[in-house]
């Protein structure tokens, strides 16, 4: 038998206790303060993510937004693995996935539940503002992502396939004289027009990619992990899936699109990709249109030569 004098004793004062207790929920305080402040979906879940932590170790989580907002993954991919229904009433607000390399004991299952329970209003307020967010960045009429979304999302792409040493290439397609429709048919087919070509792009292409509407009136195809040779493919697929996808009152409408293709370079940014594309997209329109052409990262700055498919 082990003696133990008072000052060894395993017991722990009142006072003690008391202190953390308040110690805990100060750092709960602090952390749902932390939390609603946060109205981006990502910098929330990595709020929940870092901080998190100093209330239960966890390596990564998964954000399912179901209905709304976006599906986010951060952190490590683990096997052993809390669920967490989000629920506002009787509003679903998606379902969180928190990940570890080793399983979660009883007293951390409750001390995880807690963790996210903290984060149902800030959730609620976060996916309100990425609805919002989200209007400002679709275009009214095709319903997809418009100019300023392309402005803005095109970069992070660019960073994400550096980091990971894959390649990305960009289709900027136009629909020949799509305008006539509006004009000849009135504004509202001409719209229907302009939709119905967007889904039937959106329908050809893999989750992964992005799909934008530019200024220009013309669709920008965002492609990850894809090369020169396999965007030139797809863009003759899709040129090809525009004739005949538009009719009207039982009349079809035959319609022809043209295309400009390129790949990321190296010495790239968003600014010089767009601009190669948009060249290769003239030079398909001044070889006669319904055409895909392509400039290479080392052609000619004057797009000669170019690889026509």
């Amino acid at each position: 038998m082990v003696a133990l004098s008072a000052k060894q004793s395993p017991v722990t004062s009142n006072e003690v206790m008391r202190q953390q207790r308040l110690d805990v929920q100060l750092r709960q305080l602090e952390f749902n303060a932390l939390l609603h402040r946060k109205l981006d979906l990502e910098r929330l879940f990595e709020c929940l993510l870092v901080e998190g932590q100093s209330f239960v170790q966890f390596d990564g989580l998964q954000y399912l937004a179901g209905e709304r907002g976006a599906d986010i993954q951060l952190g490590y991919t683990r096997q052993h693995r809390q669920r967490f229904e989000m629920k506002l009433g009787q509003r679903s607000l998606g379902e969180i996935v928190l990940m570890r390399a080793k399983a979660f004991s009883a007293r951390e299952d409750r001390d995880a539940e807690r963790l996210v329970e903290s984060l149902i209003y800030p959730l609620d307020n976060a996916l309100e503002h990425h609805k919002v967010s989200m209007k400002a960045l679709t275009d009214g009429a095709t319903g997809l992502r418009n100019q300023r979304a392309l402005d803005e999302l095109l970069p992070r792409e660019i960073r994400l396939v550096r980091r990971v040493e894959q390649a990305l290439a960009v289709i900027l397609m136009s629909v020949d004289y799509l305008e006539s429709i509006s004009e000849h048919h009135g504004g509202k087919v001409g719209e229907e027009a302009w939709h119905t070509v967007a889904d039937t792009l959106t329908g050809r292409l893999r989750q992964s990619d992005l799909i934008f509407r530019t200024d220009a009136d013309a669709f920008c195809i965002v492609l990850n992990q894809t090369n020169l040779d396999g965007a030139l493919a797809l863009a003759d697929r899709l040129r090809q899936e525009v004739d005949r996808c538009v009719s009207f009152d039982n009349v079809q409408f035959v319609l022809t699109a043209s295309a400009g293709v390129t790949e990321l370079s190296v010495t790239d940014n968003a600014r010089s990709l767009l601009s190669r594309a948009q060249d290769a997209l003239v030079m398909a329109r001044q070889a006669g249109r319904n055409q895909v052409r392509a400039i290479a990262p080392d052609d000619p700055s004057d797009g000669s030569d170019p690889t026509a498919a």
